[in-house]
């Protein structure tokens, strides 16, 4: 990294005290090295317990890494915001974005994520009071969610569930499934993100439905 860019995320979280360190897998040295270079500050890399291999690494399915609420500012070396825009989704905080390739340090605010925020919360929502869901799974190796159990509480409570599967998950052709109150998503998380506006019905990632019926 060039001194300039790392100059400029310096200046960056200047204000901060404590900083949560996060980044995509290609940029995990990146991030390390910057660390090294800004001994003046407490940096706090975590370790997810969901999906990501390594320390401080983010997936677009996996921000969990960035779940560190005695954290001043959150710091991730990723390219672009697909990595990041779940930080404030999951988590409703604002992340400081250094992309090494285009060498830009960009602040996504939490209010980028609002729009996708409420409509979880809506999706929830109509979710609990549908009469019929269905549960979107993808084949590819670790992409699907364990939902047994979050099957069987819908069944309990007079839902009908019904489940689609497959290595292409588009739910442009959702559409055609015109019965379906909502469509849960157990694949990666960022999809029903993603594909929010591409659909008629409500999409929810299983994991935000889980709290409301797995108690």
């Amino acid at each position: 990294m060039s001194e300039e860019f790392i100059k400029r995320i310096q200046k960056e979280i200047e204000p901060y005290k404590k900083i949560n360190l996060v980044g995509a897998i290609q940029y995990l040295d990146q991030m390390e090295e910057f660390r090294k270079r800004t001994p003046d500050k407490e940096f706090v890399v975590k370790q997810s317990l969901y999906r990501a291999k390594y320390p401080g690494q983010i997936l677009g399915c996996d921000v969990y890494a960035a779940d560190a609420p005695d954290c001043d500012a959150t710091l991730a070396f990723t390219q672009g915001v697909f990595h990041v825009l779940g930080i404030p989704v999951k988590f409703g905080k604002e992340v400081i974005n250094a992309d090494p390739e285009s060498q830009t340090v960009e602040v996504i605010k939490a209010k980028t994520a609002e729009k996708y925020r409420n409509r979880i919360l809506q999706g929830v929502g109509l979710a609990l009071k549908a009469k019929s869901v269905m549960f979107v799974e993808s084949t590819k190796a670790g992409q699907t969610y364990g939902v047994k159990l979050l099957k069987k509480a819908m069944k309990d409570a007079g839902k009908k569930v019904y489940s689609v599967g497959g290595d292409d998950i588009s739910y442009t052709r959702r559409n055609e499934f015109r019965h379906i109150d909502v469509f849960i998503n157990t694949a990666c998380q960022r999809i029903a993100i993603d594909d929010m506006d591409k659909v008629d019905k409500p999409i929810i990632n299983a994991e935000d439905l889980e709290p409301y019926l797995l108690k």
